[in-house]
């Protein structure tokens, strides 16, 4: 493996720390487990809450997917019209490459909000919010 190649994955190595941190942090027992669940009371009084930041996030998500699905067409568009030209060629190129990348973002944080809704679910903190 060259030295290039070694100081390019080192720079992730913060990153993944952080994932690591994050998931035992998540999957750690916390006093809340250990609880008897949610009153009921305060259940049906952060409902319309959970509700309303549900809407939010699945709104801002499928806003998020379009506004990608968007910008890879317009790239797509951009490099048809490109001709010989390899500047515009390469600036679609990237163009579609960043939509891409926000696509996948896009999906990664959908499946975060659904994996921390069901074990919300899960341990009787919030009720099924759709």
């Amino acid at each position: 493996m060259s030295d290039l190649h070694r100081r390019h994955l080192l720079g992730y190595l913060p990153l993944i720390g952080a994932f690591a941190l994050t998931l035992v942090w998540l999957i750690a027992p916390s006093a809340v487990l250990g609880a008897d669940g949610v009153p009921s009371g305060a259940r049906q009084a952060l409902a319309p809450v959970t509700w309303m930041i549900g809407t939010l996030v699945a709104i801002a998500i499928g806003l998020g997917i379009a506004i990608c699905t968007a910008i890879i067409v317009w790239g797509g568009i951009e490099k048809m019209l490109a001709g010989a030209n390899s500047e515009s060629e390469h600036k679609a190129q990237r163009r579609i490459s960043n939509g891409i990348m926000g696509l996948v973002w896009m999906v990664v944080a959908s499946v975060v909000v659904s994996v921390i809704t069901a074990i919300a679910i899960a341990y009787g903190l919030i009720e099924k919010p759709f």
